[in-house]
């Protein structure tokens, strides 16, 4: 049958063609990084609040920065910007707190 135009089903332009492959990949990949980070939990081979390795720990740590040339400048500079940047007062929330209880 040839109802509503012909028998031109669905063509699709070649870049079309295109864009959906790339997505369609993009998206597969995303599946299968979220099937390797929450495949465990799924499967309940370990409870979702038993957190795995976290991949940002090694960033914590001061002594795999010692070999970055002027770390300890840096570091200065950064507690010098963090004193400038503090509001004195500004976390000091206690004080309205108590003001607020003796009007009751």
């Amino acid at each position: 049958r040839n109802m509503g135009g012909g028998s031109h089903y669905m063509e699709v332009s070649e870049v079309h063609k295109q864009l959906g492959e790339v997505f369609g990949f993009v998206t597969w990949l995303w599946i299968f990084h979220r099937a390797r980070l929450d495949g465990p939990v799924v499967l309940g081979w370990r409870h979702p609040w038993e957190h795995a390795e976290d991949p940002w720990a090694s960033v914590s740590h001061a002594a795999e920065d010692e070999h970055i040339n002027g770390i300890e400048e840096l570091r200065a500079e950064w507690d010098t910007f963090q004193n400038k940047a503090a509001v004195p007062g500004d976390g000091d929330d206690d004080e309205d707190e108590d003001e607020d209880d003796d009007d009751d």
